[in-house]
């Protein structure tokens, strides 16, 4: 079979190291590995491939004509940047289609995967140029997320065409099932949908133990140390705030060099000058390592310098994501400590593949990782059952299984034999 896999995202960089990126890589490695021929088409390729990767991918960028018309709404008072990215994403939807259009039809894809975004109805009008079904995946309630996080002004037009790409596809892959309820909401047929998490390369994940040493030595961790870690962009949801304020209260208590944690913060984002602060404020800058940004392939290494990994979260009522951390840290054999939340109660089987906490309880959070500091036996125990579970039920091949299996359903190319 044969797979256009549409990203327009500008924020997706398909060789970057956001979780949107390694999603996107991921997939498509993975159907390509089943056999299919996959073609990923992207507003921004985001640089040179990663090591490994050998996807093909058109980089559509944006025109002189369109960089112009969004710096003059950048610089214009009564514009500004918010409707100059709002038109850009408008504008560059239509130069996706007609400027693509002619690779894909050589390609001759069975079907269109596109990846959801704001504004984005480039795979709507390539589907039906092409003739071809359409599966869409949809990672968050996009016009909703950015009219509460970044504004939107075009909310009407943004909502409006948000309808159309979802009514529109053939099928849908939501990451979560508060997503699935959603698209319930937004008028989408429960029959056109999936609900299909984020998942891993367990053999990739596995690999990192082999460097557990190196990493901890070039931190500087003592070798019978126990880490605490978190691996992920650094922004306010995620509740990392609480995760400093958790191990500074093991801290203060009387530990000694084994049972005393070190931190370890693995990501970038625009928490990391307010939470080097706060470890400053707490007293435990000594015992807390920020690496920045890390190449993705180099995330194995440091999740086995961990001995326990944390997927924390504030306290929301619309978590709607599908946690990729949280997969990569049980795939890596690490125990994990997680916020007891969204669809993560789904995934963490309390006491037995990880522990839960209430989001954004700091004293929940530290008693969790002092049990499993205290206890080697059950850490380890909880580790090898979240790595079978994982290996199990959330793996990228599996995902590219079922997204084979649900375009051979569809009518039209994709549903032949090929």
């Amino acid at each position: 079979m044969r797979i256009a896999y549409i990203c327009s995202d500008f924020g997706v960089p398909v060789h970057g190291s956001k979780g949107a990126a390694i999603h996107v890589r991921e997939m498509s490695r993975a159907l390509k590995a089943l056999g299919h021929e996959v073609l990923i088409v992207a507003a921004r390729a985001g640089g040179e491939p990663p090591a490994g990767f050998d996807v093909p991918v058109i980089e559509i960028v944006p025109d002189g004509l369109e960089r112009q018309i969004v710096d003059l709404l950048r610089a214009d008072p009564g514009a500004g940047e918010v409707v100059a990215k709002e038109v850009r994403a408008l504008l560059h939807a239509t130069a996706m289609r007609y400027r693509s259009l002619p690779q894909l039809m050589d390609f001759a894809p069975d079907v269109i995967y596109e990846r959801f975004a704001l504004f984005g109805s480039a795979g709507m009008a390539l589907a039906q140029d092409l003739g071809v079904p359409r599966i869409l995946e949809v990672n968050a309630p996009l016009s909703e997320e950015q009219a509460a996080l970044r504004g939107l002004a075009f909310v009407g037009t943004a909502r409006g065409l948000e309808q159309a790409v979802l009514r529109s596809a053939d099928h849908v892959i939501a990451v979560s099932q508060p997503l699935a309820g959603w698209l319930g909401e937004a008028g989408v047929d429960g029959a056109r949908v999936s609900v299909l998490p984020n998942g891993v390369d367990p053999e990739r994940l596995a690999a990192g133990a082999k460097e557990r040493a190196s990493v901890r030595a070039a931190l500087g961790i003592a070798p019978g140390r126990p880490v605490v870690g978190f691996v992920g962009t650094l922004k306010a949801w995620h509740g990392t705030e609480s995760l400093l304020r958790a191990v500074a209260r093991l801290l203060g208590d009387a530990r000694d060099e084994t049972s005393a944690p070190h931190l370890l913060i693995v990501g970038e984002g625009p928490e990391r000058p307010a939470l080097e602060a706060l470890a400053s404020d707490l007293g435990i800058s000594a015992a807390t390592a920020f690496t920045g940004a890390v190449p993705h392939e180099a995330v194995p290494g440091y999740l086995a310098a961990m001995d326990i990994a944390v997927a924390p979260s504030s306290e929301r009522t619309d978590f709607y994501f599908s946690p990729l951390k949280l997969f990569e840290y049980m795939a890596a054999g690490r125990p994990v400590v997680a916020a007891d939340i969204g669809q993560i109660r789904d995934c963490v089987r309390h006491g037995e593949t990880g522990l839960l906490y209430p989001p954004g309880d700091v004293v929940g959070l530290a008693d969790a990782l002092a049990v499993l500091i205290d206890d080697s036996q059950l850490a380890a125990t909880i580790g090898r059952a979240g790595q079978e579970d994982v290996q199990a039920h959330h793996t990228w091949e599996g995902n590219a299984r079922a997204v084979a299996a649900v375009t051979s359903a569809l009518p039209g190319p994709a549903g032949k034999e090929r």
